[in-house]
């Protein structure tokens, strides 16, 4: 089966060093995953290819209130421009720097090409409904671009766990409703809550990178079988967890067959058609 991963970085040695950083590093000692190995570009693309994943989302993250300025966008774009039908990147955006993100926002996506943007509100120790991110979701909005939101435990010091809670995107998706949003890292340990989310609104996706297998995740394969078939995109969090782990940690899950082909696929496959990042609509 074809697999498109919402949430993957190449591990070429420009990206692991962001891993050297000590709260990444607590968050992979927190997973239990182990230290990736550096691989060129075309390793990592072969890499892909024997684990039969179609696509990746290759998100940029800058966050200086955390010090977690991965890459440079420009990297993003260089990696996507050298693999287009394999890599579909994301620039990242600095939640604390007002006007000038949301002109990077417009130059990621006008002049480096970038398909959407992923924010870490966490970063700027703030909520996802702060008031200081509404231009750059308006931006968002107008260009047609999704915005993938950080959210989660943050299992390191800074941040506070409101700052990774869901329930701030609920106002964000009923103030743009034409925004696509993915929520990342599965919106644990807020299951229920995420899975509304999805349910309430058209335009609220759900990835699963980083913690798929920890308690009440099974949730999510109650859901995909019954009220939001669509709505789930596997994301692995390559480098961090190897892909390998994340799709075992999906599969563990109760999915019925037609819901685990949307999850590992299709769904991904579809939202990225109606963007119109991908061909067409199916």
């Amino acid at each position: 089966m074809a697999i498109i991963d919402f949430r993957a970085r190449p591990p070429t040695p420009e990206y692991l060093r962001a891993l050297e950083l000590p709260l990444t590093q607590t968050v992979m000692r927190k997973l239990g995953s182990p230290q990736p190995q550096p691989r060129t570009l075309d390793e990592w693309m072969q890499d892909l290819t024997r684990l039969d994943v179609e696509r990746v989302v290759f998100a940029g993250r800058q966050s200086s209130g955390t010090s977690a300025n991965d890459v440079t966008n420009e990297y993003v774009a260089d990696v996507m421009h050298q693999y287009p039908d394999r890599v579909i990147g994301l620039a990242g955006i600095d939640p604390l720097l007002g006007m000038r993100s949301v002109r990077e926002v417009r130059r990621a996506i006008e002049e480096l090409g970038l398909k959407g943007v992923a924010l870490d509100p966490y970063g700027g120790r703030i909520a996802a409904n702060d008031r200081r991110l509404y231009p750059i979701y308006a931006k968002c909005a107008e260009l047609g671009v999704p915005v993938v939101i950080t959210s989660g435990p943050l299992p390191f010091a800074g941040p506070r766990l409101e700052h990774g809670s869901v329930l701030p995107i609920d106002d964000v998706a009923c103030d743009f409703p034409e925004l696509t949003l993915i929520i990342d890292h599965s919106g644990w340990p807020w299951v229920t809550e995420t899975i509304a989310l999805a349910f309430r609104h058209e335009n609220v996706y759900i990835d699963t990178s980083f913690y798929f297998h920890l308690p009440g995740c099974a949730q999510f394969a109650e859901a995909a079988n019954t009220c939001i078939p669509d709505r789930i995109l596997f994301a692995s969090g390559f480098p961090v967890v190897p892909i390998p782990t994340a799709l075992d940690r999906v599969r563990a899950h109760p999915f019925s067959d037609e819901a685990l082909e949307g999850v590992l696929y299709r769904n991904a496959d579809r939202l990225l058609r109606k963007l119109g990042i991908i061909g067409d609509i199916k």
